[in-house]
């Protein structure tokens, strides 16, 4: 994939720990993509009601909200949306509960790269994909109306 798609790929990193998101956000700019962070799952609330982003990649264990419950208040707002969920504390349960609550994919701390890398190709493929097809079936506009007299 060449770097003028991958930055239209908008990603929102969300988690509690500084070090990870300062990491995980200077690695995805250096791969090309338009990086955003959030320390909580409420800042990453705030920041999805005014912006939008294509892929949001959150920590399971946060204060105040955790990642699976971001899981679901994001796609209750934005079902397309591409959420990846990372956690060091990774188990069965939560990988089921993730993948049914809609997650693109799962990550287990330390992460690996080059993983995250190959999930957001393809997030950037579909992101793509789903932008193509909504402009060849959304309707114009409509330039000249027609008023009855």
């Amino acid at each position: 994939m060449n770097k003028a798609s991958k930055s239209e790929l908008s990603v929102l990193v969300v988690d509690d720990d500084e070090n990870i998101r300062l990491v995980l956000s200077k690695a995805l700019e250096k791969e090309g993509y338009r990086v955003s962070t959030a320390k909580s799952g409420e800042e990453a609330l705030s920041i999805l009601q005014r912006s939008f982003f294509h892929v949001v990649i959150s920590d399971i264990m946060m204060a105040e909200m955790n990642g699976i419950e971001l899981l679901h208040q994001i796609k209750e707002m934005n079902s397309l949306m591409q959420i990846y969920i990372m956690t060091a504390h990774s188990t069965l349960p939560h990988v089921i509960q993730c993948m049914k609550g809609g997650a693109y994919d799962y990550f287990e701390k330390p992460l690996q790269l080059k993983d995250v890398m190959t999930s957001l190709n393809e997030a950037s493929r579909r992101a793509a994909r789903w932008k193509e097809l909504y402009g060849k079936h959304s309707i114009p506009a409509k330039t000249d109306q027609v008023t009855a007299e």
